[in-house]
């Protein structure tokens, strides 16, 4: 009898162990799921200088990291998808997909590439599926250094808030991106440096504009381009290029202008006061024709702008 009364109190005391455990009172066993938001992010671009007759930039990217608590982890639910970039301009973005990450504040993403090889034809280094294609079909291969180790990074600040989304465009300012190296056709090599502005979708505005005196170009030989600057930090020397050749390195954004309607866009500017530089490409050469300042872009409107570039700056 003593013995069975022994069993039943270790029985007992089994019991009321599991029970206290299953109540969260084993401090050190429960485990506690952090609150997670959704990411939904999309892809657009600013206009290329480039020679030639360019209908395609193509990168592919093949992951998307993001830094929480100082560490760097791999977003599970993104597929890898290739862009032409090209077909993101004005206002245009694709949607790259929503993924799940945890609540808290972010400033920055990174973008991983596949590890570059040798291209056999070119014989120079290239990140797989990332090319320039001309109209004639041909095709340069885009060499991406550290793409496929850290990747890429586009900065910008935003908030994931628990069970909740929001929307986020990567602005991939391809005008910025792309380092020429080389002078003859056998030695010219593409390297893309990317330039990533992450900007929260809903708090962002746009400006259209339009080149008033566009009909006093060649629209065979002139180009025009917008450059958006924060208001303060345009400067004489953002004509001179820098170590990568790059002119207008501090800039925003930048609109190619239709050279038959004057028309610009300049989309996904977070609000704030700005100021426009009008630049005109008339073969290698280069001029900054006019400057609109305290152009104000607030969030979620469209901001129009007149500009005559009959009076030159320079």
């Amino acid at each position: 009898m003593k013995n069975f009364h022994k069993l039943i109190a270790f029985v007992l005391s089994l019991t009321l162990m599991t029970l206290i455990s299953g109540c969260g009172g084993g401090g050190d066993t429960a485990t506690t799921s952090a609150p997670t938001g959704t990411l939904s992010l999309s892809m657009t671009d600013a206009p290329p200088q480039l020679e030639g007759n360019v209908t395609e930039v193509n990168i592919a990217v093949i992951g998307i990291e993001y830094n929480y608590e100082g560490n760097w982890t791999t977003a599970e639910d993104f597929e890898p998808q290739t862009f032409n970039l090209l077909e993101l301009q004005n206002g245009k973005s694709l949607h790259m997909g929503d993924m799940i990450l945890p609540a808290g504040h972010y400033s920055e993403l990174r973008f991983i590439l596949a590890a570059p090889t040798k291209d056999t034809v070119a014989e120079v280094k290239a990140n797989p599926d990332c090319n320039i294609t001309y109209a004639d079909g041909s095709s340069v291969p885009l060499f991406v250094p550290s793409g496929g180790q850290s990747g890429y990074k586009g900065k910008g600040a935003f908030d994931i808030t628990a069970d909740a989304k929001i929307a986020v465009t990567a602005d991939f300012d391809l005008y910025k991106s792309i380092v020429v190296t080389g002078k003859s056709e056998k030695n010219t090599k593409y390297i893309l440096k990317p330039v990533i502005r992450l900007v929260v979708t809903e708090l962002s505005g746009m400006i259209n504009g339009t080149i008033v005196d566009v009909a006093d170009y060649n629209t065979t030989s002139d180009s025009l381009v917008v450059y958006s600057y924060n208001s303060g930090e345009w400067n004489e020397e953002e004509r001179i290029p820098d170590e990568n050749g790059t002119i207008f390195p501090n800039s925003v954004s930048a609109g190619d202008v239709n050279m038959t309607d004057g028309n610009f866009t300049l989309a996904f500017l977070a609000e704030g006061n700005y100021s426009l530089i009008t630049a005109h490409y008339l073969g290698d050469t280069l001029n900054a024709v006019a400057k609109e300042d305290n152009i104000e872009v607030l969030t979620g409107q469209v901001t129009s702008v007149d500009i005559n570039t009959t009076n030159k700056m320079y």
